[in-house]
């Protein structure tokens, strides 16, 4: 369950900036996930209840979520492609120099409280 160590380092960011700001409450916060984290609703949401249950700054706070869907890019001739299964060479040229463009994020985009 690698979502609990991502959650809580995005939740730490949060709490530093709120804190900073002179917030007592962090309302919503908006995440960007890519969709090859293979992170489901369900384990998000149950990193989120230990977060709430521990501190009280994220007590009923609400998660939106922004899925980012996975891409490659070819190196060779700056082909984009779907991912929806892994590729070792371009569909466009046949290169074999990819990589991931899009598909493994997961940052907070923002965030709201008082």
């Amino acid at each position: 369950m690698h979502e609990i160590g991502l959650l809580k380092n995005a939740l730490s960011q949060v709490k530093q900036e709120a804190l900073r700001n002179g917030l007592t409450k962090v309302r919503r916060i908006d995440l960007v996930i890519g969709k090859m984290q293979g992170i489901t609703p369900a384990s998000l949401e149950h990193a989120m209840d230990i977060a709430r249950a521990e501190d009280p700054l994220f007590a009923g706070c609400r998660v939106q979520i922004k899925e980012v869907e996975g891409t490659m890019e070819c190196l060779g001739c700056g082909h984009r492609f779907a991912l929806d299964q892994p590729a070792d060479s371009c569909p466009s040229c046949g290169g074999a120099n990819v990589r991931v463009a899009t598909g493994l994020e997961f940052y907070v985009e923002s965030y709201e409280g008082d």
